[in-house]
């Protein structure tokens, strides 16, 4: 190192911080080296301590000038004071020859020589500044090649990422509005398709502000959309007017806690009737016999006796009430024809069930003690009601109670088709109906849930989850696995297995827009933008849980079920936007969120398999502490909020505490890059993405002095705001 680069002195080192008289005789803050002048003591320049045989990288974060006065030895005389010029700094890393790591595992000494960081100890600190014509000779170990912008204090010093570290272990562009996070964004994936060994990507972006759009896509002057650049997007907008291309996801894709989450399902009767409903939808066909009904409602009723039978608690009086609600049921009318079928089939007549019954109501109201119950059924009594309904059960399963069978076929939470109006209309009723048969009052507990159901069911907004209002979707071949060829940008599946579809005709065009487009032979892309922008906020939750749960769980059934090399051989990159809306965390104990668990369970989960997220937010402080205590490389913009600051410096290693001290004050397009994904901390002039995001500031100044004020059309957007066709808002124009 040569000895015009020596700045100064260590005068003290406080763990990771060190402080630096600088010399004397340096005039101005500047050095002439054999390199060129170079500014001294620049906030987030760099600076190099010898240690040894390896060099400490520090980065400066504190100037200051201090004045001493100098008192002679003689005491007789003091002299002018004299001026010190300090210099603190973060230790940040350690090169070893030419190799960069990030930590310290030594201190520089007191007296140590301080000096500037030489283009030798740039290039091991960032690489290169021209990266050579291969730069991933080995696509295991890519190592910094993803260039996100260029260094703000170096001038022409790119920085760069490390894509496997970056989206590896989760991300998070963080910035106050208007920081310039949605241009980050784009930037950095326009970064890494533009990159020449790159040929394929699979990102896909939650847009809940539709800003996307044209960061990848040009719009031309016929309204109609081209690429931008050479690879393909494929953009799925919420508005129901693009009814060829809109955002449609099948409502039975939904497990049995989405359903409970959307449907506001309590605790208590709701949530069980709920379920058990969604059960006997999913197992519902066609060709369903009225002996099926019987058969699963007995069984159901069966089981139940027996389980309230052997609780420590007071169950008497409710294993006689519900006894005799069954009794009363199965003499209703509308299973007379399943009866008459039960005794050809089974052997199983309504007198012997009646009676059997009637016996386990008998049992139960001996063990009722004046108006008082007993905390249990006692086990003789407990074996004479096993004993009366023993037979029963056998006959309608073939199975013992002590057995282990039951009620088989899918469960609530299998992703198979059942018709919206028959769980409305028949399962739901039918559940309500058991629990009503034991004297509960399940209809008047479950009413604010049916309401719920059925305006969700009838409310036009949410015809892209159940389809229109009184009809049903189609379910065609294979739904599941082209929603999700159409939503990871796969393309679609070789010929013979599009031939296998089902035909225009069962699946009219623009129904199932995703479908169409598998069928049709969609080509892979690159990036896949859901336009979550024009959806009801009520279900933004819901929505957002379900993609990214199916994402979650596809890519796990890969891993498991698609070969010994397939876990994790489809890198997903999922982008969620102002996530602050859907993943936050929770204000009190019972304040639920499916979407927050759903990918704080990817955030846990999801590297294993190859789903990566990167979580952009102007409010960190109410995002999830597990998603956020899960990402491990950060691009912050400006932040002010205090709380917002605090809760940042409390999730980042400690020693970068002064680095953040300047967060407030940065500049738009400007950003502190920490973590594994560069090999130092940074701060960064982002490059400009080309195109932009949709996302300026408005012209409010522009507004005011223009000649002419814009053409509002405020009737045609409030007709369709309020439900009216595009067929109406044009018959009420003219």
């Amino acid at each position: 190192m040569t000895p015009d680069s020596e700045i100064g002195r260590v005068v003290a080192v406080d763990t990771a911080q060190v402080s630096i008289e600088l010399n004397r005789d340096l005039r101005g803050m500047s050095r002439n080296t054999y390199e060129g002048p170079q500014e001294v003591g620049r906030i987030n320049s760099y600076v190099i301590i010898p240690a040894g045989a390896r060099r400490l990288v520090a980065m400066v974060t504190r100037v200051v000038l201090t004045e001493e006065a100098e008192m002679k030895a003689d005491r007789t005389m003091v002299a002018l004071p004299a001026a010190r010029r300090l210099m603190k700094a973060t230790l940040i890393g350690t090169i070893d020859g030419t190799t960069f790591q990030q930590g310290v595992s030594l201190f520089p000494v007191l007296d140590s020589p301080v000096h500037l960081a030489e283009r030798a100890d740039l290039d091991a600190i960032f690489g290169p500044i021209e990266l050579t014509a291969d730069p991933v000779q080995d696509p295991d170990k890519p190592g910094y090649c993803i260039e996100i912008g260029e260094s703000a204090v170096v001038q022409g010093r790119p920085v760069r990422i490390n894509p496997d570290a970056f989206f590896g272990k989760h991300a998070a562009v963080l910035g106050s509005t208007g920081s310039g996070k949605s241009c980050t964004i784009a930037s950095l994936i326009q970064s890494i398709r533009e990159h020449d060994a790159v040929k394929r990507t699979t990102f896909v972006i939650l847009d809940t502000n539709g800003e996307y759009r044209s960061a990848f896509q040009k719009q031309k002057e016929d309204g109609t959309w081209n690429e931008a650049a050479k690879r393909d997007t494929l953009y799925i907008p919420s508005d129901p007017r693009m009814a060829a291309e809109r955002l449609v996801i099948p409502y039975w894709f939904m497990n049995a806690e989405d359903f409970v989450r959307l449907f506001q399902a309590s605790k208590g009767v709701q949530r069980p009737v709920l379920l058990e409903a969604l059960r006997l939808a999913r197992n519902d066909t066609s060709m369903v016999t009225p002996l099926a009904l019987l058969r699963e409602e007995l069984i159901w009723e069966i089981n139940r006796i027996w389980s309230l039978s052997g609780k420590d608690e007071k169950t008497s009086t409710d294993v006689r009430d519900l006894a005799k609600g069954i009794k009363k049921r199965i003499g209703q009318n509308d299973l007379a024809t399943a009866w008459d079928e039960a005794q050809s089939y089974c052997d199983l007549t309504r007198e012997d069930v009646e009676k059997a019954f009637q016996e386990v109501a008998d049992i139960a109201n001996q063990h009722i003690d004046q108006g008082t119950y007993r905390k249990v059924i006692p086990a003789d009594a407990r074996k004479a009601i096993r004993d009366a309904l023993e037979p029963i059960y056998e006959k309608l399963t073939g199975l013992h109670l002590s057995d282990s069978g039951g009620i088989t076929g899918r469960s609530a939470d299998v992703p198979s088709y059942f018709d919206k109006l028959k769980f409305r209309s028949r399962h739901i009723e039918q559940v309500l109906r058991r629990e009503e048969s034991g004297g509960a009052r399940a209809r008047d507990y479950a009413g604010t849930m049916l309401l719920r159901i059925d305006r969700l069911l009838a409310d036009s907004r949410f015809d892209f989850l159940f389809g229109t209002p009184g009809e049903t979707l189609p379910s065609p071949a294979q739904a599941l696995a082209t929603f999700l060829r159409d939503t990871l940008g796969i393309g679609a599946a070789d010929e013979e297995t599009r031939r296998s579809l089902s035909n225009p005709e069962d699946v009219p065009e623009g129904q199932l827009p995703f479908y169409d487009r598998q069928r049709d032979g969609e080509t892979a892309v690159d990036v896949v933008i859901l336009d979550l922008s024009l959806l009801a906020a009520e279900v933004l939750e819901n929505v957002t849980a379900l993609i990214g749960r199916l994402i979650l769980e596809f890519l796990q059934r890969l891993g498991e079920q698609g070969g010994e090399d397939a876990r994790g051989s489809l890198p997903v990159v999922l982008v969620l936007e102002e996530a602050q809306n859907y993943i936050q965390h929770p204000r009190s104990a019972d304040e639920e969120s499916i979407s927050r668990l759903v990918f704080e369970r990817i955030a846990r989960e999801g590297r294993k398999y190859g789903l990566s997220l990167v979580v952009a937010s102007q409010r960190p402080s109410e995002l999830s502490k597990t998603v956020m205590s899960q990402c491990n490389s950060f691009i912050v913009h400006r932040l002010q909020n205090p709380e917002d600051l605090r809760y940042f410096k409390e999730i980042v290693p400690g020693i970068y505490g002064p680095l953040l001290d300047q967060i407030p004050a940065l500049a738009p397009q400007t950003a502190l890059v920490l973590g594994e994904c560069v090999p130092a901390p940074a701060l960064v002039r982002i490059r400009e993405a080309r195109p932009v995001p949709r996302s300026h500031d408005p012209k409010f100044y522009r507004y005011w002095v223009a000649d002419q004020a814009p053409t509002i059309d405020v009737e045609t957007i409030c007709k369709r705001w309020e439900g009216a066709n595009d067929t109406e808002c044009k018959e009420g124009d003219s």
